[in-house]
């Protein structure tokens, strides 16, 4: 009944906002990026891309940012474009392996990731379009156990099909099949870069794009990771389904909006748990002055059956000094998303992309977290981009815990065990060098300060600090 009432509320927010949206107003499009994305410089494949709406949702537009090799014509007016990538990274880490608790660990390692993929585009007519695409990630000179987005050994990990339904005053494009998925500030759903095995998942969506609108209704399954059977492609994992309409008003004079309805449905053995999110973003800049806010409402069923009721909220700021040496950026955001009395039901953060909005050493889920957090970004040289980010992270309910990316309680804690709210400070060293078009490399360093919940709570592995340093190279073709 609630989740027939959630439909019909969306479906009336949409129609009124295309209603309002249809008046005629005085606007110019502008394409800027205002949330910028220091951790990439140059686009590894579409999904790192720094538009703020779904990059890759464009019926006509090129599913790639690279320069493969291209051009390949058969038959009439068919075409085939081969791309591919190598990226080899080290990582030190101390202090933060996940072992049983995630988190700060006790744990240290030292390993190397490698990542190869290879992608075939074509077109069959001016209707059809398709992707295939393999990756073979792994993981070598570990001494503890991979996480799970760490190794995926020759696998199929993009195949779907473009198919053009409606060309007018606007475009309606189906896209069918095993596909990455990024919708808006990817807070919620991305298949994140920097994972060694790339998240995929199997379905349909319609994207239908306008000179004002996009609006993408979707249905996907996550594919499942079979750690069992290498040698065989993964499966879709029937134990859950995400869906909703995520939409995108672009005819602001310098903003833009993001109105969106996201459903997940988790099954396991002790239950299930089902949440759709009403949220929405507002997003742009003037005179070099930039903004976004995000937030919404979560609401649903968790897995012993009692109501849902969570929220999140996301705000910054700042400001780009384009005429000043170096072309220096500076943000402020304060992240916050709920937590509960009951461990386990807070804010879900869905399929989120990990290692970016909340520290890259991934020590915390976007579930009863507060973050203050404050972000430079310079360029010295065309090629060469620093970041330097700083997090002040804490309990946003004290009475819950911390929670991990894959929104397990760390350490197993139980409610009311935390003796304080203030969990640490992270600070994040980037730097990224583009040596061409194709190759790059980077190095980062991060270092956690555990603040006073670990020094005070019963049950916690470790009260030292944590430390990452790694780099990559990155080829592409």
């Amino acid at each position: 009944m609630r989740r027939t009432g959630i439909a019909a509320f969306v479906a009336c927010l949409f129609t009124g906002a295309v209603a309002w949206c249809d008046e005629p107003q005085p606007v110019h499009v502008e394409e800027r990026s205002v949330v910028g994305d220091p951790v990439l410089t140059g686009c590894t494949d579409c999904v790192d891309c720094l538009e703020p709406t779904s990059c890759d949702s464009g019926p006509l537009r090129h599913w790639l940012s690279e320069n493969p090799l291209k051009g390949f014509t058969f038959g009439h007016s068919k075409w085939l474009d081969v791309g591919g990538s190598y990226r080899a990274r080290h990582h030190r880490e101390t202090n933060m392996r996940p072992g049983t608790t995630g988190g700060l660990s006790g744990v240290d390692d030292s390993f190397w990731l490698h990542q190869t993929r290879l992608w075939f585009d074509g077109e069959l007519n001016s209707r059809l379009r398709f992707r295939v695409g393999f990756i073979d990630a792994a993981s070598s000179g570990e001494k503890h156990p991979s996480r799970s987005r760490e190794v995926n050994r020759h696998d199929l990990y993009q195949a779907h099909v473009n198919a053009l339904l409606y060309e007018g005053e606007g475009t309606l494009t189906a896209r069918v099949g095993r596909q990455e998925v990024r919708y808006g500030s990817s807070r919620l759903m991305m298949a994140p870069g920097w994972a060694n095995r790339r998240r995929t998942h199997d379905g349909v969506r319609f994207i239908y794009e306008s000179d004002d609108w996009e609006v993408n209704p979707f249905w996907i399954r996550p594919v499942f990771r079979d750690r069992a059977h290498f040698s065989t492609f993964d499966n879709s994992n029937p134990n859950q389904q995400l869906y909703g309409i995520f939409s995108t008003y672009k005819k602001l004079e310098n903003d833009k909006l993001d109105l969106y309805w996201l459903a997940y449905d988790l099954s396991t053995s002790e239950g299930g748990s089902r949440y759709d999110t009403l949220g929405s973003r507002y997003y742009g800049g003037f005179d070099n002055w930039v903004y976004e806010f995000e937030g919404g409402v979560q609401l649903g069923e968790n897995s012993d059956d009692t109501s849902h009721d969570a929220g999140f909220f996301t705000g910054g700021g700042g400001r780009k000094f384009a005429s000043i040496l170096w072309q220096p950026e500076l943000w402020v955001f304060f992240d916050w998303a709920s937590g509960d009395n009951t461990v386990g039901k807070g804010f879900h953060h869905y399929v989120p992309r990990a290692h970016y909005y909340l520290g890259f050493m991934d020590l915390f889920g976007r579930r009863n977290l507060e973050d203050l957090n404050i972000r430079l970004t310079v360029r010295p040289i065309q090629q060469l981009t620093l970041v330097a980010w700083c997090h002040f992270f804490s309990l946003a309910n004290g009475n819950d815990v911390p929670y991990n990316l894959n929104m397990r309680p760390y350490a197993g804690l139980t409610a009311g065990s935390a003796r304080s709210q203030t969990l640490g400070t992270e600070l994040d060293l980037l730097a990224t060098y583009d040596v061409t078009e194709q190759t790059q490399l980077r190095v980062g360093y991060s270092h956690f300060w555990a603040g006073s919940f670990y020094d005070t709570t019963p049950g916690v592995p470790t009260n030292l600090d944590g430390n990452f340093l790694f780099g990559h190279v990155f080829y592409r073709f």
